[in-house]
């Protein structure tokens, strides 16, 4: 039996990129089908990505966990992970969770089937036969390729991915461990360690920790690409030193290589794609993902091969006049990236949806901050950002100004100021400003100057135009 299905985007792989590309398009009533030819349920427990950092926490809301650094089994506080949150500003979700990868699947997952999101299961792209005899064609306006890196969509369409390979190759260790290093049960900590870099701890769920380290020079020579899980955990114990440490269980462990690889074109997010399958944006916003993003993952490729130099013990050739060791230079690269690390200082150019700002201090292609205001007669504040949901809708914020002051340019305002101080916004001028669908400021300008809003929207809004001119106008 053959069965054909028509959506409007068809998305191939079913890890966290293409789940949360689901999700969000399912909540902006946008179909979708979704193929994953593994069955998660029944795969092994991947150790893969653990960390989801406030951006990420942005889409889906967690718990917190802490971070610390030790050297000679001594606490150092001025740098590594705590560092992290000293630059979690401007934002309510001033904290990380660590979850294993087929936890948080299985959560976006849910939610998309809550949203009447049907994932079809042990599916791929090219079809597959079962002993009933059937076989599924799909005819959809987009397809999304969130497949991984060998990923068939790319290659069907031509796309090239420019590899740099690299010598590194860093165990990673997950499962129940002993130790008498203080704060073991903390979120992050770093240890550095003479012989084996610097040495990653995570606490994950279930109880479940990871240990990480890098395959230094030395450890290369002595096992090249043929170490054992029997190698691994002695080189693991001694990574810890000068703390003790056992092993209980392991739930699973890897020695991988460390490449970088990024894509010949990008096209498309959520946000943008929901609004081109609705018929309301011109291809410009389609196409600005490019633009916007490429420039963003050449400059997490070139850190992360900083990241993996200097945790493998290496100092690269162009950091050598700082006359700095592995574990000094990661500091600082950390120290000094931190803010794009985390996500929160990722910005864009100017471009067709980042018009440069008539008001406010923050430029175009920034965050929109957060802020806490108050409803009318409430007491009790909300997040500003909580009035603007991850539904592929544009937000319109009127910061009012001092009543007193701005009241010939609005006759009705509230008496609170924590959002006009989060957008640096004059009381006496206020001002309007615009938020994209995902949380980036797109244009502000004064409340005297608002006819410009129609102007920037105007720029690649193709329908719907006589609406938005009645809103706007109101």
């Amino acid at each position: 039996m053959t069965e054909i299905r028509e959506t409007d985007v068809f998305i191939s792989g079913g890890e966290p990129t293409g789940l949360l590309t689901a999700y969000a398009l399912a909540r902006q009533g946008v179909d979708t089908l979704l193929v994953e030819q593994h069955d998660k349920a029944e795969q092994a427990m991947y150790g893969r990505a653990t960390t989801l950092h406030p951006h990420d926490l942005n889409q889906i809301g967690y718990v917190a966990r802490d971070s610390v650094t030790y050297r000679d089994g001594k606490r150092v506080t001025a740098r590594g992970w705590e560092i992290m949150y000293q630059h979690m500003r401007g934002t309510f979700l001033d904290y990380c969770l660590n979850i294993r990868q087929k936890y948080s699947e299985e959560v976006i997952r849910d939610a998309y089937v809550s949203l009447g999101g049907e994932p079809y299961i042990g599916w791929r792209l090219d079809g597959f036969d079962v002993s009933s005899g059937r076989s599924l064609t799909v005819r959809s306006k987009f397809i999304v390729g969130a497949d991984g890196s060998h990923s068939l969509v790319r290659r069907l369409a031509g796309i090239l991915f420019e590899d740099d390979h690299t010598n590194f190759r860093w165990v990673r260790i997950d499962g129940r461990f002993k130790t008498d290093m203080p704060d073991a049960d903390i979120g992050f900590a770093s240890i550095e360690s003479k012989s084996h870099g610097n040495v990653l701890w995570v606490r994950l769920d279930h109880g479940v920790k990871r240990i990480g380290f890098a395959m230094t020079q030395e450890l290369l020579a002595n096992y090249g690409d043929k170490l054992t899980l029997e190698d691994a955990k002695v080189e693991a114990v001694k990574s810890m030193e000068p703390f003790s440490f056992e092993f209980e269980t392991i739930d699973w462990w890897t020695l991988y290589g460390i490449n970088q690889r990024v894509a010949e074109c990008f096209y498309n997010n959520d946000r943008k794609l929901g609004g081109i399958v609705k018929g309301w944006y011109s291809i410009d916003v389609l196409r600005s993902y490019d633009t916007e993003r490429r420039a963003v993952a050449q400059y997490l490729i070139n850190l992360d091969k900083d990241f993996s130099a200097t945790i493998s013990g290496t100092v690269p050739d162009r950091y050598k006049h700082l006359s700095l060791s592995s574990n000094e230079l990661f500091s600082k690269v950390f120290d000094d990236t931190i803010d794009f690390c985390i996500g929160l200082g990722i910005h864009y150019d100017e471009s067709v949806i980042n018009k440069r700002p008539l008001a406010t201090a923050i430029s175009a292609g920034w965050r929109a901050p957060d802020a806490l205001i108050y409803a009318p007669g409430s007491r009790l504040p909300i997040r500003l950002l909580h009035l603007m949901p991850n539904v592929g809708t544009w937000s319109i914020l009127l910061l009012a100004g001092h009543p007193e002051k701005a009241r010939h340019s609005l006759s009705h305002a509230v008496e609170t100021s924590s959002a006009h101080a989060a957008y640096t916004v004059s009381d006496s001028n206020g001002a309007v400003v615009i938020v994209r669908p995902d949380g980036i400021l797109g244009y502000a300008t004064q409340l005297d100057e608002a006819s410009s809003v129609r102007e920037y929207f105007a720029g690649f809004i193709t329908t719907h135009r006589g609406y938005m001119d009645n809103m706007l106008s109101s």
